[in-house]
């Protein structure tokens, strides 16, 4: 890898936010420009994340762990490396592109710990209302996600709450020119304007025929036929286990949860969802 690439490689752009918010539909449609690189989530801050942490703690007494071999800076420019051998081929599979594009939710997670690490990342924080995303999570405990997703209401709320609260409360959040938040229900009623946005804030120049084109390409319907997880011109197209891709819709949690369910969910995320642009019945401030 050049120079350049390697810059391209160490500023990407991470989508982030509580499994099941529509990331993987916005990760699909970015992946679309030819300005853009990418592939599967590779939770590669999560699965680092022990490493990171043992090298940091500069303060535990039996002065054991990979902080009494390393120096934080050390450690961060070798796993620049690391972070640079993992997403070299996805830029030599599009050499045009200036820019990475890595989806993982649980980064949300990290967001300050990860800025330290990579600190010309930007993230894009996608967000959907908690009673929707836990009915999701419900549904996917009891098909595909059942080895993963929380098949308990207050669970699959808390699993929300964890996420956006995490994002939303680092310090990187605070930076416009880092961090940027788009909402789900904005996604699907508005996908032009929103790709405007996120487009914009990566820095990538697009026409708004392309975006159209990519809109209709990626509608909902199309995407739960093909039930493929990234674009046909990488090197590996994956396809997403049946059931991955739901309903697509707005507001349908007021159906799928019970009464009782709504309750604890809005028990548990209320406030945060006051935050988040959402009320008792769905989201406002569009």
């Amino acid at each position: 890898m050049n120079e350049n690439q390697n810059k391209v490689l160490l500023a990407p752009l991470l989508i982030v936010g509580s499994p099941r918010s529509g990331t993987t539909w916005l990760q699909k449609m970015l992946l679309e420009s030819p300005s853009i690189c990418g592939g599967q989530e590779s939770y590669f801050y999560s699965i680092f994340h022990p490493a990171f942490k043992s090298v940091a703690d500069r303060e535990d007494p039996r002065r054991v762990g990979l902080s009494t071999y390393w120096t934080i800076d050390a450690f961060n420019e070798q796993m620049q490396q690391v972070w640079i051998n993992t997403f070299k081929k996805s830029l030599e599979a599009k050499p045009k592109a200036s820019l990475l594009l890595d989806k993982t939710p649980f980064h949300a997670l990290y967001l300050d710990e990860i800025n330290r690490f990579l600190p010309n990342a930007k993230f894009i924080h996608i967000i959907r209302d908690s009673r929707a995303v836990t009915a999701s999570l419900i549904a996917a405990a009891k098909s595909w996600g059942h080895y993963w997703a929380p098949n308990d209401t207050k669970k699959a709320a808390l699993e929300w709450y964890r996420h956006v609260k995490y994002a939303r409360e680092a310090k990187i959040a605070q930076n416009s020119q880092h961090y940027l938040e788009v909402h789900y229900e904005d996604l699907m009623v508005e996908p032009l304007a929103v790709l405007k946005k996120v487009m914009e804030f990566a820095g990538i120049n697009f026409e708004k025929d392309e975006l159209e084109q990519i809109i209709i390409k990626h509608q909902f319907d199309k995407a739960k036929k093909t039930n493929c997880s990234v674009p046909l011109n990488q090197e590996i197209s994956y396809i997403e286990p049946q059931g991955f891709f739901r309903k697509g819709q707005i507001d349908t949690w007021k159906s799928d949860l019970s009464f009782y369910q709504k309750i604890v969910v809005w028990r548990y995320t209320r406030k945060m969802m006051h935050q988040c642009g959402y009320n008792w019945n769905g989201r406002v401030n569009r």
